[in-house]
């Protein structure tokens, strides 16, 4: 029963440190060969959007979708860090990821 609260105290003290955590890593994506970069935290906020001049040049079609593509694949990338990161907090602790853990079935 100790042991249980013990792990129960942990895993609160380690969800907080991931929270911060993921609120302060910056994931990045690129489109169009680089004319986009989306960046987003780890807790799937937005940061940032740059787009190039040349893609600007060609319109807002190619730049719509172009930021569109790279913003979804950071948000992608975001969830999978978070996912990571919440598994290997779990397996630290020695407890198994409960069932629809994580950004996207919590």
């Amino acid at each position: 029963m100790m042991e249980t609260i013990k792990k129960a105290q942990q895993m609160g003290t380690k969800v907080k440190e991931l929270q911060e955590e993921l609120v302060e890593t910056e994931i990045e994506a690129e489109s169009a060969n680089g004319a986009v970069t989306v960046v987003v935290s780890g807790a799937q906020v937005p940061i940032s959007v740059t787009v190039t001049d040349e893609l600007l040049a060609k319109g807002a079609a190619a730049v719509s979708e172009a930021v569109t593509e790279a913003t979804k694949e950071a948000h992608l990338n975001s969830q999978e860090y978070a996912k990571d990161r919440m598994t290997a907090m779990y397996a630290e602790i020695g407890l198994p990821l409960p069932p629809n853990a994580g950004p996207t079935g919590a």
